[in-house]
């Protein structure tokens, strides 16, 4: 909790998403922050993610599912479908597991996004996918582009058969050896396969691709490391915290 306030004060984050909380005292956290922010929790009890957004905010749940949950977020500038992901770990389903999910999950977005009448939806959490993985590019999942250009020349692919509405991929922007910017999740099974991998990242409608103005995967919270020797230090999370920063226009 103390990790988890501090980063939050640090950095003067709006809304926190997590995933896999099930140690984490929300109640104290809120105390702790002097009350300005709320746990958003659905009729049921939340499953692999969940919320704390400041008390200026106006966030309610639209649709609760087991590894993802949606949002619809107003500021008072601009209106948000919000949608927080955990999805099937790597170690433990396949690629064909996460595929499904995306595509109930997809269907769910755009449904809702008809409902609301809201085109600003941002999708973020743990993909369990790297960015230019099938879960992240294929047409028939997330659909999601790693270029502005892309998706300024034409925000649906297929527009001639079948549509589908492309979501736009930032991290490649903002990763970088000479930022220490590599990514959130660190992978060591010998040395042959000790890498990086993105799998925390953020895709947003077109509507949103000017907004973004950084994104950073945190290697200290104030002065406390969260690296251990190469990756992160697991006592605290074997993920990096990701930031993102939107500007409303």
């Amino acid at each position: 909790e103390d990790y988890i306030i501090e980063c939050i004060a640090e950095n003067d984050i709006d809304i926190a998403i997590f995933s896999e909380y099930e140690k984490i005292d929300f109640k104290s956290i809120e105390n702790k922050l002097g009350k300005m922010y709320m746990r958003i929790s659905g009729v049921q009890a939340d499953k692999k993610v969940s919320l704390l957004a400041k008390k200026t905010l106006n966030v309610t749940v639209v649709q609760q599912q087991h590894r993802y949950t949606l949002y619809s977020v107003k500021t008072g500038v601009n209106d948000y479908i919000l949608t927080a992901v955990h999805l099937e770990d790597r170690r433990n389903f396949a690629t064909a597991d996460r595929n499904a999910t995306i595509q109930r999950l997809v269907g769910d977005i755009e449904r809702t996004e008809a409902l609301l009448c809201c085109g600003n939806t941002i999708v973020i959490g743990d993909f369990n996918a790297n960015p230019y993985d099938e879960e992240l590019i294929s047409k028939y999942t997330f659909n999601a582009v790693l270029f502005k250009s892309v998706i300024e020349k034409g925000e649906f692919t297929n527009p001639n058969t079948i549509k589908r509405k492309r979501f736009y991929n930032p991290i490649l922007h903002y990763i970088s050896e000479d930022t220490g910017m590599y990514g959130s999740f660190y992978y060591d099974q010998g040395h042959m396969t000790s890498y990086w991998h993105c799998l925390d990242q953020m895709l947003v409608r077109k509507s949103l691709i000017n907004s973004v103005t950084d994104i950073k995967y945190l290697k200290k919270i104030n002065s406390r490391e969260l690296i251990g020797e190469m990756g992160p230090n697991k006592e605290i999370s074997d993920h990096l915290p990701l930031v993102v920063c939107l500007q409303e226009v």
